[in-house]
């Protein structure tokens, strides 16, 4: 954080502000009350529900009336979904305070700092995360309200439903290990259709060549549920099958499993599917989707992402805030005479976002001339001359600058457009 953007939370902040430390838990919460000179006014616990913020509510006007405070500045972690019911909570019933979310790691890390020892227990973190509020570190997150806060929700469950389908097609994928590892010659993906029908009764190379070739084409049409089954590469499978080196002992059990991650994996691209139209529909509902499709090689999934980790463009004032939000902001690495690396990239921002960037990015050097030319340009300057990664990274930014100009100005997207900052 720079001491410029210290100074000016510090400055935001009215004198005699209580400053409020709330240590989140599932069923209760502690609240740490802070002068503004960091002096312990008051400690309590409140559970999360109605009647538990009502009474947090009720002791912070006490405590504000009898300090005479003019405002209540409340933080906490952003420990999983709770942080979000109590900031929902407050700009409902209590607009006139402001809350702000500090980082796990910063309060672990002052914390051990203060407390050399390093106990633990949630009084000590709920009065560390007051002390970082009213020293000004914290991040300024608000919550995300209407398509926005749709949106997000919809590319979390995307996100969730892909990590899940890739995992079960790791399952798969191990047993035919087992089973019949030569099947990898015929089917590169073992997620199509034919595939999937041959895994169900049929991925055992020991079962496979004891029948005809016939009746094991004729058993994975059974289960097939595509359009076209792949005779040719079930025969080719027939043929390797009797060569095969799969496992015979237990094969029956490894059968059995396949079948599970088989059913499982079908349940979960389905709502794989449902979830990525509800997901494409919220995004094609904003005003900026228009925008970010117009750049060529981004697709609507990606752009979906994009915009979801954004959120409302009009909450910020300047591309800094995005780029720092990506986490691909350059910084040094120097300590005394050791240089690690002059500026490597943050990764201290939203991953969701920096991903979807750097494939958007790799796509676009690939389609479009003015992205082309200065990914090339950028490895062959002749003064600091850039890795093909590195330059990816400043391209990320590029791209960054530009989305931001054409959300900001409502504009479509031309070739070698700069964006501003």
């Amino acid at each position: 954080m720079s001491n410029r953007t210290l100074s000016k939370k510090l400055a935001s902040v009215k004198p005699g502000t209580l400053f409020v430390g709330v240590d989140l838990g599932l069923d209760r919460n502690v609240a740490v009350v802070l002068s503004e000179h960091a002096r312990q006014l008051s400690r309590f616990r409140f559970p999360n529900d109605r009647d538990g913020y009502d009474y947090f509510y009720r002791r912070l006007e006490t405590i504000q009336e009898q300090q005479q405070s003019p405002g209540v500045l409340v933080g906490m972690e952003p420990t999983n979904y709770i942080w979000k019911l109590l900031a929902a909570d407050m700009e409902q019933q209590r607009p006139e305070y402001d809350y702000r979310l500090v980082n796990p790691y910063t309060v672990k890390k002052h914390r051990e700092g203060d407390q050399l020892d390093r106990s633990k227990d949630d009084n000590r973190d709920a009065f560390t995360v007051g002390d970082l509020v009213s020293t000004g570190k914290y991040t300024e997150t608000q919550l995300l309200h209407g398509s926005y806060a749709e949106l997000r929700q919809c590319v979390t469950l995307y996100t969730r439903l892909g990590r899940s389908v890739r995992r079960e097609k790791n399952h798969i994928s191990n047993v035919v290990g087992q089973l019949f590892p030569e099947l990898r010659r015929v089917f590169k993906d073992l997620g199509g259709q034919t595939a999937l029908a041959l895994l169900c009764n049929h991925a055992a190379a020991v079962t496979v060549r004891k029948i005809s070739e016939e009746t094991f084409i004729a058993g994975v049409r059974a289960d097939f549920h595509g359009q076209r089954l792949q005779v040719a590469k079930l025969r080719r499978a027939h043929t390797l099958a009797k060569r095969s080196v799969g496992l015979s002992d237990g094969a029956k059990a490894l059968q059995l499993a396949l079948q599970l991650h088989v059913e499982t994996l079908r349940v979960l691209q389905q709502q794989l599917e449902r979830a990525t139209k509800v997901m494409v529909d919220t995004f094609l509902a904003l005003p900026e989707s228009k925008y970010l499709l117009s750049v060529p090689g981004i697709g609507v999934v990606t752009a979906a992402i994009i915009l979801s980790e954004i959120g409302d463009p009009g909450n910020y004032t300047r591309v800094r805030q995005l780029v720092k939000l990506a986490g691909t902001q350059p910084v040094p690495n120097i300590s005394g005479r050791k240089t690690y690396s002059q500026t490597p990239m943050s990764r201290k921002g939203r991953p969701r976002l920096r991903t979807a960037l750097f494939f958007a990015v790799l796509s676009l050097v690939r389609v479009d001339d003015a992205f082309a030319r200065e990914y090339k340009h950028l490895q062959k300057r002749e003064k600091n001359p850039l890795t093909k990664m590195q330059a990816l990274g400043v391209l990320m930014n590029k791209l960054l600058r530009i989305l931001w100009a054409l959300m900001r100005n409502r504009t479509f997207y031309v070739s070698g457009f700069q964006g501003t900052a």
